[in-house]
């Protein structure tokens, strides 16, 4: 209901309207974009696109979805299209971290993490090098395990947000995260 309401001051051009969806969205949405771009100016110019895109479009705005999901959707897209036009950094290719098959079986076995200290989970050079494993995964791959495991969005959030099917987010997630503890286990456990 007071989405409802918001959304229905938004598309009377409320000015109090907008500082409240800035106030009340605008750092989760620079988060989103910022792990998205890892670029603090790049992430602020697509949240500032962004909020200009929903000032501009509210009225397409069809409540189908929340807002919440619709402002996603928006920054998303606005943190990709600025990926595409001012170019990465490079990507590693996921095939050699996903599990090979040999017969419908396993060729190697996935390491046990369940028992590391959480001495090591901490340190710096542990975290550093999980977001740059983050940051090397396809785009697909990146957005989907971002919004999922970093933000935390439920699968039918992210769903909405990216226009996948369930079964597309679960492979994308779990591809990238089989990628990311790959990556780990060869830097820090072997």
């Amino acid at each position: 209901m007071v989405e409802q309401t918001l959304v229905e001051r938004l598309k009377q051009r409320s000015k109090a309207a907008f500082e409240e969806l800035v106030q009340t969205y605008g750092r989760r949405l620079y988060m989103v974009s910022l792990r998205i771009l890892r670029n603090p100016e790049d992430a602020e110019d697509a949240v500032q696109e962004s909020f200009l895109k929903v000032f501009q479009s509210i009225d397409s705005f069809r409540e189908e979805s929340s807002l919440y999901t619709w402002l996603y959707r928006i920054v998303c897209n606005e943190s990709l299209l600025k990926l595409r036009t001012g170019g990465r950094p490079q990507v590693v290719p996921i095939e050699p971290y996903l599990p090979r098959f040999e017969q419908g079986q396993h060729v190697e076995a996935i390491g046990d993490w369940s028992s590391l200290p959480d001495l090591v989970l901490q340190t710096q050079e542990l975290r550093e090098f999980f977001e740059e494993c983050i940051d090397e995964l396809p785009e697909d791959y990146r957005i989907a395990y971002i919004l999922k495991d970093v933000e935390k969005l439920s699968e039918d959030h992210v769903c909405q947000v990216l226009r996948l099917s369930k079964a597309t987010l679960k492979n994308r997630v779990h591809r990238a995260r089989l990628v990311i503890r790959k990556r780990m286990e060869e830097r820090f456990f072997k």
